[in-house]
C-alpha cells in the first residue's frame, strides 16, 4: 500500500515506519558531529557502506526488540531486515557481537567498522578541501578578523585530530602556500561581508552615482564643518586655544566657496547660523577688514537647495523654520553615499594640503606620526593671522585658481554666469538676522515669557496680552527668536501683526549684556554643580525623616488621647483662646491658664464651659 493510501484510509506500516526512523537515526548520528563525517569520509565506499549497514541494522533491531538479544527474540526480526532495508541480514550471534563492541565502545560508530576490510593498501578518498573550507569558516571567515596564519594553524590542528581515527590512508595536509593561494580566491565581496559586515561591503564595492548637475549658481549649495589640523595662538595671551572648528559653504555650479565661519565651538546650529549670514549678505566689507586681498568676493545671494549631511545640528527645527523663507529646499544625503556631497569634502582637502599643512603647530590624524613633534609648542600662528590667510587664500588663491583638468576658474565662471543675487540690504538684512535666530515656542504670563533661566518683558508684550484673545484655560503661545550671540533681548512674532518685537531680558545688574547662549548656559552648569556640591543630601534626608517621625508621633499621641477624650471642644473657641494667651514662638505653648488654686487645662472643657462674651470679640493684634 502506498503511503499516499495510507494516509488516506489511516493505516499505519509500522516496518516502513522503523526503516525511516532507522535511517533518520544514522544520518542524524552523523550530523551531529562533524568528526565523525570528516572521518567516515576518508574510507573507500566498501567502509563506508558496511559501516552504515551495521548501524541501520543495528538500530532497526533495537528499536522492535523485546526482551534479551537472545535468538528466540532475535530471529523474528531479523527475517523482515532484508524486505525492510533492502539490506542483508547478518546471523544472530554476529548481531549479538556487534551489540557488545558498540555498546562497550560507548555508541562509538567507529566501533562497528570491519576490521578485516582495512587490511592491505589502500588509497585514501578524503579530499582535505573539506578540513579547509572548515578552517576558512570557522577563524578566518569571522568579525574578529584572525589573520590567514592563524587560520592555516587550525588547519593544521584538525588534520592532526582527525589523523588520530583513521588507521590507512591518513589525510595529507596542503602547504602553506596552497592554504593562502585558496583564501585569495575567495569573493572578495563575501570575505568583506564576513569579516567587516555588509555595510561597509557595500561602501567598497558600490556604484557611484552621479550629482545632480547645477545650471547656475546658488542652485545647489553643498555646507559641512571640519576641524582645522592646527593649534592657533591667542592675540593677546600668546597661549595655545586649541583647533578651530570651520564650517564652509560650496557652491557646485562655480565651485566657489560662498561662506564660512570660524570658532572653537562645537558644530551647532549657530555655526551653520553664522556660516549662512556669511553667504547670504553682501561681502563688500572683505577688503576694508582685510586691506593685503587684491579681489573682490562676489559669492552671495539666496539659495535654491541646501545639501546638509545627516549631523543634528541640520536636523534641528530652528534651522527648518530660519531657511524656510531663505533657501527652497533641503537635500539631506543619505548615509554611505559621499558622492551626493563630494565637493565639500574635495574642498576641504585642498584646504589642507594648500594652507593648513604649512602653518607650524599643525596636527596629524594619526597620532603614530607625531614622533617627537609637539604641535603646541611648535604653535606660533595666531587667531587674527589665521583668519586673515583663510580668506586670501579663498578670495586671491582659491577662486583664482582652475581645477586640476583646467576647465573653468571659479572667480570666473560666477562671473560669467551673468547671474543677478538676492541682496538683503539695511532693514532686509536685520529681518534676515532675526530670521536665523534660535527658535522657540513660549507661553506669555504675568512675569512675561521664561526663556534660557531668564525673564524677558516690555510693555509692547503686556499690551499684545492685554487684547489677544485666547480660549478659556488657555496659553498665549507666541514665536521667540534669539539670538545666540547676544541673549540680552529677544524677538517675539506677533501673528496678528505679522512683525516680530524686540522684548529685552528683566535684567537691572547688567548680567545679560554681551552675553553670548553659549557663555550663558555655561555659567548656569557651573552654578549647579557649586549648588550641588554645598547640598548635604545625607543632613537633608535625616531632616527630613525627622520630620516624617515628629509628625506620626503626633498623631498617634492624639489618636490614644482622642480614646480617653471621646468628646473635643469646637476648634474655633480653642483657636480664640490661642489668641488670647498668645501661644506661639514668642509666648507659651498651651491654653493653659493659672487660677488660684493653680493651673488649669482648658482643652478638658466642653462646648458651654467656653462660650463666653467676654472673648467673643477678641482679635489677634
Amino acid at each position: 500500500m502506498s503511503s499516499q493510501a495510507a494516509s488516506i484510509l489511516g493505516f499505519f506500516d509500522e516496518f516502513e515506519k522503523a526503516e525511516k526512523d532507522s535511517q533518520q537515526s544514522s544520518l542524524e548520528f552523523f550530523e551531529e558531529s562533524p568528526e565523525i563525517n570528516l572521518a567516515i569520509d576518508g574510507y573507500c565506499d566498501e567502509v563506508r557502506k558496511e559501516l552504515i549497514r551495521r548501524l541501520k541494522v543495528f538500530n532497526y533491531v533495537e528499536k522492535r526488540l523485546r526482551g534479551g538479544w537472545t535468538e528466540k527474540n532475535l530471529e523474528p526480526i531479523l527475517s523482515s531486515v532484508e524486505s525492510d532495508l533492502e539490506l542483508p541480514a547478518p546471523k544472530w550471534r554476529t548481531l549479538v557481537c556487534w551489540k557488545k563492541i558498540y555498546l562497550e565502545s560507548g555508541r562509538d560508530p567507529y566501533s562497528l567498522i570491519p576490521k578485516h576490510l582495512l587490511k592491505g593498501n589502500r588509497e585514501k578518498v578524503i579530499d582535505s578541501q573539506v578540513i579547509v573550507d572548515e578552517a576558512i569558516t570557522k577563524v578566518y571567515l569571522t568579525r574578529e578578523r584572525l589573520s590567514v596564519a592563524e587560520a592555516y594553524r587550525y588547519y593544521t590542528a584538525r588534520v592532526v585530530q582527525l589523523n588520530r581515527f583513521i588507521i590507512e590512508g591518513k589525510i595529507k595536509p596542503v602547504s602553506e602556500r596552497t592554504f593562502y593561494n585558496r583564501i585569495k580566491d575567495l569573493p572578495p565581496y563575501e570575505v568583506d561581508v564576513a569579516r567587516f559586515g555588509k555595510r561597509y561591503a557595500d561602501r567598497q564595492y558600490r556604484a557611484v552615482g552621479q550629482q545632480i548637475i547645477a545650471t547656475k549658481p546658488m542652485e545647489y549649495v553643498e555646507i559641512d564643518h571640519t576641524p582645522v589640523p592646527v593649534i592657533l595662538i591667542d592675540d593677546e595671551l600668546d597661549i595655545p586655544l586649541g583647533r578651530p572648528y570651520l564650517t564652509m559653504l560650496y557652491d557646485r555650479f562655480s565651485k566657489c566657496i560662498v561662506g564660512l565661519s570660524v570658532n572653537f565651538r562645537e558644530p551647532s546650529f549657530d555655526s551653520v547660523r553664522k556660516a549662512l549670514l556669511n553667504s547670504l549678505l553682501d561681502k563688500s566689507w572683505i577688503r576694508q577688514k582685510y586691506p593685503m586681498i587684491k579681489n573682490d568676493w562676489p559669492c552671495h545671494g539666496k539659495i535654491d537647495c541646501l545639501v546638509v549631511d545627516n549631523g543634528a545640528e541640520f536636523w534641528s527645527k530652528s534651522l527648518e523654520d530660519s531657511l524656510r523663507p531663505l533657501v527652497s529646499d533641503i537635500q539631506y544625503s543619505q548615509a554611505a553615499k559621499p558622492w551626493r556631497k563630494s565637493g565639500i569634502e574635495k574642498l576641504f582637502d585642498q584646504l589642507n594640503k594648500g594652507l593648513n599643512n604649512a602653518f607650524p603647530g599643525k596636527t596629524f590624524t594619526n597620532p603614530t606620526q607625531l614622533h617627537d613633534y609637539d604641535p603646541k609648542k611648535d604653535a606660533v600662528v595666531r587667531v587674527s593671522v589665521f583668519l586673515e590667510l583663510l580668506h586670501i587664500w579663498v578670495v586671491d588663491f582659491y577662486h583664482m585658481k582652475s581645477d586640476s583638468r583646467e576647465r573653468a576658474i571659479p572667480y570666473h565662471k560666477w562671473q560669467q554666469s551673468q547671474w543677478v543675487p538676492s541682496h538683503y540690504d539695511g532693514e532686509e538684512a536685520e529681518k534676515l538676522k532675526v530670521e536665523l535666530g534660535l527658535l522657540r515656542h513660549r507661553s506669555i504670563g504675568i512675569a512675561g515669557i521664561r526663556l534660557h533661566n531668564l525673564r524677558y518683558q516690555s510693555n509692547e508684550l503686556i499690551e499684545y496680552r492685554k487684547y489677544h484673545s485666547t480660549k478659556s484655560n488657555e496659553k498665549l503661545f507666541v514665536r521667540t527668536k534669539t539670538d545666540p550671540s547676544d541673549i540680552s533681548h529677544i524677538h517675539v512674532y506677533l501673528e496678528p501683526q505679522k512683525k516680530y518685537i524686540k522684548v529685552p531680558a528683566v535684567d537691572n545688574s547688567g548680567y545679560t549684556k554681551g552675553l553670548s547662549l553659549f557663555e550663558h548656559e555655561r555659567i548656569q552648569k557651573v552654578l549647579r554643580l557649586n549648588t550641588r556640591e554645598l547640598a548635604n543630601e545625607e543632613a537633608l534626608a535625616d531632616t527630613f525623616m525627622y520630620m516624617k517621625n515628629r509628625i506620626q508621633g503626633e498623631t498617634d499621641r492624639l489618636s490614644a488621647s482622642k480614646k480617653k477624650k471621646p468628646r473635643l471642644p469646637k476648634t474655633s473657641n480653642t483657636s480664640k483662646l490661642a489668641k488670647f494667651q498668645d501661644v506661639g514662638s514668642d509666648g507659651p505653648n498651651s491654653i493653659t491658664t493659672k487660677i488660684n488654686e493653680g493651673p488649669v487645662v482648658m482643652d478638658c472643657l466642653d462646648d458651654t464651659q467656653l462660650i463666653d462674651d467676654d472673648f467673643e470679640n477678641v482679635e489677634g493684634y
